[in-house]
């Protein structure tokens, strides 16, 4: 067993209190505290908040493997439609929702009538918002590979584009 005060490698340790810090030291190390008659029963190893906030930053840590997932998150094609009914459905008006993700009410608009796409960030803040869903999972179409050979060409593309005028 280690002391947890010099290191030093004992077979017997003692529980000294040291400024109000529980610690197994060895005989030597044992003079600088009060001995205690046995050790403390801790009642949990780390605090729930620390617990969890490792349990989070291993989530992150955790590499994903790029190749699990089935598709890439994409914008809905009819995304302006689906802005525009959950905006109604809660009865607000187009400066409302506006003032609400921080955005002008000229931007709403222009997004209901798909004069503009929304950027990742703007994305968020309507889904938090309306709690709607504006991306969707879209499957990686497959491309066929030619087989090795003689292939088509600029150079062909361009004899057969003269041929033709």
């Amino acid at each position: 067993m280690i002391c947890e005060l010099c290191g030093a490698d004992v077979p017997r340790l003692k529980t000294v209190a040291i400024d109000a810090t529980v610690l197994s030291v060895c005989g030597d190390c044992s003079r600088f505290g009060e001995e205690m008659a046995s050790a403390p029963l801790r009642t949990s190893t780390m605090p729930p908040v620390i617990a969890q906030r490792l349990e989070a930053r291993q989530r992150r840590m955790t590499p994903k493997d790029v190749y699990m997932q089935s598709g890439e998150l994409e914008l809905m094609e009819d995304f302006p439609q689906l802005i525009r009914q959950a905006r109604e459905s809660r009865g607000w008006k187009q400066a409302d929702l506006g003032a609400k993700i921080n955005e002008r009410a000229s931007v709403i608009a222009k997004l209901e009538s798909g004069a503009i796409t929304p950027g990742d960030d703007l994305v968020r803040k309507l889904e938090r918002q309306l709690g709607i869903k504006l991306k969707e999972r879209v499957q990686p179409i497959a491309v066929k590979k030619q087989a090795a050979g003689p292939g088509i060409t600029l150079g062909d593309l361009l004899k057969d584009k003269e041929g033709a005028t």
